[in-house]
């Protein structure tokens, strides 16, 4: 019966780690716009490797979780920048 227990937790964790090895796995599928949100397209990006091999390039925005972020040029590679939305301004009319 131990014998049962170690190998289902060896299934397990074998499980756990070829979960990170399929590439499959690792991509996620976000919106991409290089004209400043005009016009979008899907694109995959891998979610473990860095920024700058994830196939996404300065200049771009993208959108990921219903976040948009910008990508930037910094002094180590590229980097993310979210994008603020626009507050909306409350009009004080008073019927």
């Amino acid at each position: 019966m131990m014998a049962k227990a170690k190998l289902k937790a060896k299934e397990n964790e074998d499980q756990f780690a070829n979960e990170f090895i399929d590439e499959s796995k690792i991509l996620v599928e976000v919106k991409v716009s290089d004209d400043e949100g005009v016009t979008w397209q899907r694109r995959k990006i891998s979610m473990v490797s860095g920024l700058d091999e994830s196939g996404l390039n300065s200049g771009e925005i993208f959108q990921f979780n219903g976040e948009k972020y910008k990508v930037l040029s910094g002094d180590d590679g590229l980097m993310v920048e979210p994008l603020k939305k626009p507050v909306e301004k409350k009009s004080s009319k008073r019927k």
